[in-house]
């Protein structure tokens, strides 16, 4: 074979070496077109069962979330009937008890034993009352700060009115100097005149700030030493001990503890409605309520004993509303 012949079918073998290449290459770019159009297609069906399934989820955590607040509803409603039950119970019970010759209890009594005590928790609860209260000692506080603030201004203007009345002695009459150090010293003497009117004007203020900080911190003295102080928890287990003890008896309640506590506490309620029973029953003992009907008596205006009031109707308060179902865990 020539050499012509020899490169013919090189030429040929290389043509179709090159054809087998291109339709290999074709053939994988189609493969791969299909395998990437297979694929996005499952991606697509797979992200659509996907999100069916999480419409699915969101639908039942949904309806899981109305079934629980619905059930946290008839709960509530069941308790709110089933202590209205029981408050009707127990005031027909009362009323039978009544009919029958039973007297309510008498929480206001003391015993005579305990005689000589009360006065005494009355008597620290006077000085009590009489003591400022926080916003009063700082307001207190402040007006003599700003008599001190002002005495340092004058003391500064005093120094300023001397140094002016110096310069104006030592500038001869007539010439420039002169007339600006008479100018300083004008000014200097009305800016002292100014100060001291100011000082004059604060120092009633700030005597009377500092005569009843004076009385409080005497009335805090003598409240620290009250024995009214330290036996006033007697006072308590005396009254808790009642309340307790009538509650286990069954005894009747008088009017103005039943308008506004019951006849009974309820059983999931039973500590928080003693210890308000306490405040109530010794606010009145200590403040010598004796209204047959409104349990705290008249409202006062201001003062510690209005605190004390507000913090009883606000333990009431608390009492009255329903109780918070705890969180899901």
């Amino acid at each position: 074979m020539s050499a012509e012949d020899l490169a013919r079918v090189a030429t040929k073998l290389r043509s179709e070496i090159h054809d087998s290449a291109r339709a290999l290459r074709s053939q994988a770019a189609a493969d791969l077109r299909r395998l990437t159009k297979s694929v996005e297609e499952h991606a697509k069906a797979l992200g659509k069962r996907i999100d069916a399934t999480d419409e699915r989820l969101a639908g039942l955590a949904a309806e899981q979330e109305e079934l629980r607040r619905q059930a946290e509803r008839g709960l509530r409603e069941l308790g709110l009937r089933a202590d209205r039950i029981e408050g009707e119970c127990q005031l027909l019970e009362g009323l039978l008890r009544r009919q029958h010759g039973y007297v309510p209890v008498d929480l206001d009594a003391v015993p005579v034993a305990l005689g000589p005590l009360v006065e005494d928790v009355r008597e620290a609860e006077r000085i009590r009352s009489s003591l400022l209260d926080d916003h009063a000692r700082t307001a207190h506080r402040r007006r003599i700060t700003d008599f001190e603030d002002r005495e340092r201004e004058l003391a500064r203007a005093r120094q300023r009115t001397l140094e002016a009345s110096r310069a104006l002695a030592a500038a001869k009459a007539g010439r420039w100097a002169f007339r600006r150090a008479a100018t300083r010293y004008r000014s200097a003497r009305a800016a002292l005149s100014e100060h001291e009117a100011a000082l004059a004007l604060t120092k009633t203020a700030r005597d009377a700030a500092e005569h009843e900080l004076r009385r409080d911190a005497a009335q805090q003295q003598a409240l620290r030493a009250h024995p009214g102080t330290s036996v006033a928890d007697r006072l308590v287990t005396h009254v808790r001990d009642r309340i307790e003890t009538a509650v286990a008896e069954h005894e009747l309640f008088p009017a103005w503890f039943t308008t506004v506590l019951g006849h009974r506490p309820a059983v999931t309620r039973a500590a928080e409605w003693r210890d308000t029973a306490v405040q109530l029953v010794l606010y009145r003992i200590t403040y010598e309520v004796t209204d047959v009907v409104v349990a705290l008596g008249p409202p006062p205006e201001a003062g510690h004993r209005a605190e004390r009031h507000d913090a009883v109707q606000a333990a009431l308060r608390r009492l009255g509303e329903p109780e918070v179902a705890p969180s899901p865990g």
